[in-house]
């Protein structure tokens, strides 16, 4: 929080008679940006800000929508803990996240790096996922209320997040 307040206040600094763009958020507006990320809205969880997304306006791959988020400087949504998945949640089903298994088979990995323990025991997934149906399904959507293991290949919605 701290830090968030300094870059803010760094942000704000004019340098050079110039006030340098805002990358991160901006609470008046309720948006994280402005800019190519003026379309980034602040999610809230009970008042209490949680993460900076964008939701897709359209389909694509797991390949694609990764691209689209990396050109733009984001990636695919990290919903790592319990709080953001209830923000997950509040979205369309079928919504493709940051979180797949492509390097190696059973051990997911979010976006952000970190693995997520145990799968099928973590509370994230759907009873009896991830299945990897088929021996291919690597990416992971919302399917209900929870994740299941999806084909990368297949177009979903997807969300990014600006971190």
């Amino acid at each position: 929080m701290i830090l968030s307040i300094l870059f803010l206040i760094l942000c704000a600094t004019v340098v050079g008679g110039q006030t340098p763009p805002v990358y991160k958020f901006d609470p008046k507006y309720d948006t994280c940006g402005s800019g190519s990320f003026s379309d980034f809205r602040m999610q809230y969880l009970e008042g209490t800000y949680i993460m900076c997304l964008r939701w897709s306006d359209s389909p694509l791959t797991f390949f694609g929508a990764r691209n689209y988020c990396q050109i733009r400087g984001t990636r695919l949504g990290v919903f790592d803990t319990m709080d953001k998945m209830k923000i997950l949640q509040t979205r369309n089903n079928l919504t493709l996240i940051g979180l797949d298994d492509l390097k190696t088979e059973g051990k997911f990995i979010w976006h952000n790096g970190a693995e997520l323990n145990n799968a099928p025991n973590s509370g994230f997934f759907n009873e009896d996922e991830p299945s990897n149906s088929a021996g291919i399904e690597d990416c992971v959507v919302l399917h209900g209320s929870l994740l299941n293991d999806v084909t990368c290949t297949t177009l979903y919605d997807f969300v990014c997040e600006l971190v």
